[in-house]
């Protein structure tokens, strides 16, 4: 048994004791600068913004909370807002709208939302504390600014349009027409999208359809549909109105829904005094008795001829009352428009309205002709028609042979006084019982322009007493005299 070194082994051990209290002296010694550190750094930030740290467009990183509350103040100052969007831009500046801000109440809770005390962590994130950021300003300076911005932009924009009732020429039906919200904005709209961006100091307010003036009425409204469809049990009528042998005039929606109104309930109601109007005007429109009628006669002359009593009159009071029956009854039938008088055809106001078979008077070439229902001349002679003197001119315009008389005994008086007492063999009168044709065995001849020469007549159209006689017996009552210059 080898003998042990006892004061050896002792001094070993004591050197191993004197290691591990070293390290663990060295070891305690880091720890506290590591807690010294981490408690530095904390404390360090706080009362300063961490790294990357931005208030609105403020880049406050590293700022102590006395400096972030300069720099924002300093950017409200100098801050500007565009209020833009659907055709509309309004600048407006922090003294426009008497914009302040509590930098010192606004830095604190930015800071509040950063943890100091977990430092390592916050310096490898981003800090967007622009939630903190709420402005005050001026409410009713902003809204007087804005308002009158939007007046003026919606004085030339176009309104909303409420939907409505309307007939649709392409569907011959009333139909309900939707709404449109137009171009004109909503002032409130506007300064809420305003208070918004000024509360965060956003230098920017996108406006979008949502501020765009609503109409007040939608197509949804049960009112409209109720309206339309009242209309159209009103419009339900399709008849013709017949004039001679053609159509004149179609009575459908196309015209009924002229007369149809609505009330602001959207009520609708048929206009009767608006019909009234409507037919009495077609009836003037159709009436050619009298006017001014254009024609071209079978030798291919045209001629103008104005007045007289014959052609179409229409009665307007029966005409009202067929076209209010007509509407009233939803009526498909052809309504024969009536009449006081009647034209052999009907080709519109201006037209011919006889037939072929007529007595031409043509005043200027002094010449009578009577055509038949060919159009062919049967019947004609030379003639002297009235002295032009304003006063026994021989009347022109489209008449009938109202008579026939022979003998005749023809009176003329001239204020009260008689002018002549004259018995005729032949008298056909056309113009009431005072103008005709009649038989002249005292004139010494016929034509040419001895109406102007002394021997004209004091309005008749006189003839020789052997072509009277040939026209008495072909001419009729009733058959047309157009007389014409």
């Amino acid at each position: 048994m080898l003998p042990v070194d006892t004061a050896a082994a002792l001094k070993r051990q004591r050197r191993k004791r004197s290691i591990l209290k070293a390290l663990g002296i060295t070891f305690g010694v880091l720890v506290a600068l590591v807690v010294v550190a981490y408690v530095g750094v904390a404390v360090y930030f706080s009362d300063r913004f961490m790294p990357n740290s931005t208030i609105g467009d403020v880049d406050v990183s590293l700022m102590s909370a006395s400096e972030a509350q300069r720099a924002v103040a300093n950017s409200v100052s100098d801050y500007e807002l565009t209020v833009e969007g659907m055709g509309f831009t309004l600048n407006l500046s922090a003294v426009d709208t008497g914009l302040r801000i509590n930098a010192a109440s606004m830095v604190d809770e930015a800071l509040s939302h950063e943890n100091p005390w977990l430092w390592p962590i916050e310096l490898k994130r981003e800090h967007n504390e622009t939630a903190a950021l709420v402005a005050s300003y001026n409410d009713a300076g902003l809204t007087s600014i804005v308002e009158e911005a939007v007046a003026t932009f919606n004085s030339t924009a176009e309104g909303p349009t409420n939907a409505s009732v309307a007939y649709d020429e392409t569907a011959h039906a009333y139909v309900v027409t939707p709404e449109a919200p137009g171009q004109a904005l909503e002032a409130s709209k506007v300064v809420e999208a305003a208070d918004r961006a000024l509360a965060a100091l956003e230098p920017t307010a996108v406006l979008d359809e949502t501020a765009l003036k609503q109409p007040e009425i939608t197509a949804s409204d049960e009112r409209l549909a109720e309206a339309a469809e009242s209309a159209n049990k009103m419009i339900a009528a399709n008849f013709d109105l017949i004039l001679g042998e053609d159509s004149v005039e179609a009575v459908n929606g196309d015209i009924i829904h002229q007369w149809i109104t609505l009330d602001d309930e959207y009520k609708a109601t048929l206009d009767r005094e608006a019909m009234t109007s409507w037919a009495n005007a077609l009836a003037d429109s159709l009436n050619t008795v009298g006017t001014s009628r254009t024609y071209k006669r079978a030798d291919g002359k045209t001629f103008t001829v104005e007045g007289g009593v014959y052609g179409w009159e229409v009665d307007r009071e029966a005409l009202v009352e067929a076209v209010v029956s007509g509407v009233d009854n939803g009526s498909a039938e052809p309504v024969y428009i009536p009449t006081f008088s009647e034209g052999a055809v009907y080709n519109g106001v201006g037209e011919r309205d006889w037939g072929n078979r007529y007595l031409d008077v043509d005043l200027a070439d002094q010449y009578v002709r009577l055509y038949d229902d060919n159009n062919k001349v049967i019947w004609e002679s030379d003639c002297i028609s009235g002295t032009p003197d304003g006063v026994h001119d021989t009347s022109t315009g489209v008449y009938w042979v109202n008579r026939k008389q022979s003998p005749s005994k023809l009176t003329g008086y001239e204020n009260g006084e008689k002018l002549y007492d004259t018995t005729v063999q032949y008298w056909m009168p056309f113009d009431g019982n005072a103008i005709g044709l009649h038989d002249a065995d005292w004139q010494p001849d016929f034509g040419g322009e001895m109406y102007k020469e002394g021997y004209g007549s004091h309005g008749c159209v006189n003839l020789p007493p052997d072509k009277a006689g040939e026209l008495y017996g072909l001419l009729n009552e009733g058959d047309v005299v157009v007389s014409h210059w």
